[in-house]
């Protein structure tokens, strides 16, 4: 009779090593879960930034911020709720801060005195490849460059490009004279697009895009609109650093790198002709040209990172304040009246509008600031970091990102009687005849359109010229009407950081007699 084999011995050695793994897991599961109770308990009681008030949730996760900022685009409607409902400084992220421009603009923004550390702005909003550019780089490397580029945009040099202005602006009027002729309706954000980056083209690179002589876009220009987005998805992705380039690595280039390889080959092609090719001076004779001290002026990779920035910047923000422009005031018809008889009274024939006439224009000047009150081109404008320093009487630590949204700012009825209505009346001067005493106490002091402070925008002078002579020219010429059913065209555009806009379709007809 054989021996019986006991059973034990096909039982494990260690029959607790299964418990034992699932108690670690259940301890590792109760440990993390304590940290994210415990940094919960933190971010709300204890963090430094716990003294501004804001939505509770918004201060426990950067999520809901990342969310409506770049991936559904509405963020600036939603801090203006909160604007409204928790004051001029509120807590939007566990380390984020939106501020009214009553508090960021002087703060914030400006030039920062005795030696105190500037608010930087936050790298991780930058695409990259932007590192050398004067829109992102540091305190002394932007001072450097904004004074070698500031002769682009003085008064003699933009008298100096004024015939190219003017050449493509007739340009334009050619192009709606043909829709004119044959009865069609434009797209006018197509057409103000068009115009815009064929002559900041024409400036930076000392060619244009070729856009109104085509009568389309030009492939980069394109490729730049969708690279907007593309951008934006990349920023959610900077606000997680472990996750963020991961993502970048799986997602391959961007529409913002390949927007920027392009500027720089084209930036390439331009610096090959040297610094004034054929005796014409444009933004790259001024890049490279030597200061007066003998110093060399902006290096090859400063000079070519510029250039994409100047097209972009020079370009879509103008394009967009005037559709605003066109929007708005077909919505006013009182203000339609006004501004045409103003630009068809002062001139008595075309040859007559110019950058010095179109400067004395004041109810158009007005209008344009209205524009820029009510849609401005840039909604929110690029975040600063905190040095560590106080704001609205309170300590912010170092690495906290700041925002500052003009269109929160400038629609908040604070600051501005009758926000949501469009009155140009309100930036006349008081002793103009259309001028209205209601709007005495607005503050006008906020209305920032172009930021503030050593970093704001060096082209603000050239994009008032273009709008003046875009416009004049328009309405010298043509009547025009916005075709119904457009009139939520700016209620329903989601931002990031620019407008995304949809077409604004207009008929323009020969000018009433």
């Amino acid at each position: 009779m054989s021996s019986s084999i006991p059973l034990q011995q096909f039982y494990p050695k260690h029959p607790a090593t299964l418990v034992d793994l699932g108690n670690v897991l259940a301890l590792l599961f109760i440990a993390a879960l304590c940290y994210r109770v415990g940094l919960v308990v933190y971010r709300i009681f204890f963090h430094p930034l716990r003294a501004f008030p804001g939505p509770k949730l918004w201060a426990i996760t950067d999520l809901p911020y990342t969310y409506t900022s770049d991936i559904c685009g509405t963020s600036t409607h939603k801090i203006s709720e909160f604007h409204r409902k928790y004051g001029p400084a509120v807590r939007v992220g566990p380390d984020r801060l939106a501020l009214d421009g009553s508090i960021g603009w002087p703060e914030v923004y400006a030039r920062r005195t005795g030696g105190n550390a500037e608010y930087e702005k936050a790298p991780r909003f930058f695409a990259r490849g932007t590192e050398q550019a004067i829109i992102s780089s540091p305190r002394d490397p932007h001072r450097r460059q904004r004074r070698q580029l500031g002769h682009a945009f003085s008064d003699a040099a933009m008298h100096e490009q004024e015939g190219i202005i003017v050449r493509y602006v007739h340009l334009l009027v050619d192009r709606v004279q043909e829709h004119v002729d044959s009865g069609k309706t434009l797209n006018i954000v197509q057409w103000l697009n068009f115009i815009t980056f064929d002559i900041i083209g024409d400036m930076t690179y000392g060619e244009s895009f070729g856009s109104l002589e085509s009568s389309n876009y030009h492939p980069w220009v394109l490729s730049i609109f969708e690279g907007i987005r593309a951008d934006a998805l990349i920023r959610a992705c900077r606000n997680y650093p472990t996750l963020g380039p991961l993502v970048e690595k799986l997602a391959g280039p961007t529409k913002g790198k390949e927007n920027n390889d392009l500027a720089m080959m084209k930036g390439k092609v331009r610096m090959d002709l040297g610094i004034e090719p054929n005796g014409r001076r444009d933004f790259m004779s001024y890049m490279l040209k030597p200061t007066r001290d003998g110093d060399p002026g902006l290096s090859v990779i400063e000079a070519m990172s510029n250039c994409p920035l100047l097209v972009v910047a020079g370009s879509e923000t103008t394009a967009t304040a005037l559709s605003g422009f066109f929007f708005y005031v077909n919505r006013t018809p009182r203000v339609k009246a006004l501004v045409m008889n103003e630009i068809r009274n002062a001139f008595k024939d075309e040859s007559e509008i110019d950058m010095v006439s179109t400067n004395n224009l004041e109810y158009l000047h007005a209008t344009l600031e209205e524009t820029l009150r009510a849609y401005p081109p840039v909604a929110t404008t690029p975040p600063r970091v905190s040095p560590g320093a106080e704001i609205d009487g309170k300590y912010v630590p170092q690495g906290t990102v700041i925002h500052v949204s003009q269109w929160v700012t400038f629609r908040n009825p604070e600051h501005f009687l009758e926000p949501d209505s469009f009155c140009p009346e309100r930036w006349l001067k008081n002793t103009h005849p259309l001028y209205e005493s209601k709007f005495d106490n607005d503050n006008r002091d906020v209305f920032k359109p172009f930021s503030y402070g050593p970093r704001d925008c060096i082209g603000k002078n050239l994009a008032y010229a273009e709008m003046r002579l875009i416009v004049s020219h328009l309405l010298y010429r043509f009547d025009f009407e916005v075709l119904p059913g457009q009139d939520d065209w700016h209620a329903t555009q989601n931002t990031y950081v620019v407008w995304e806009k949809g077409p604004l379709y207009i008929k323009f007809s020969a000018r009433g007699r």
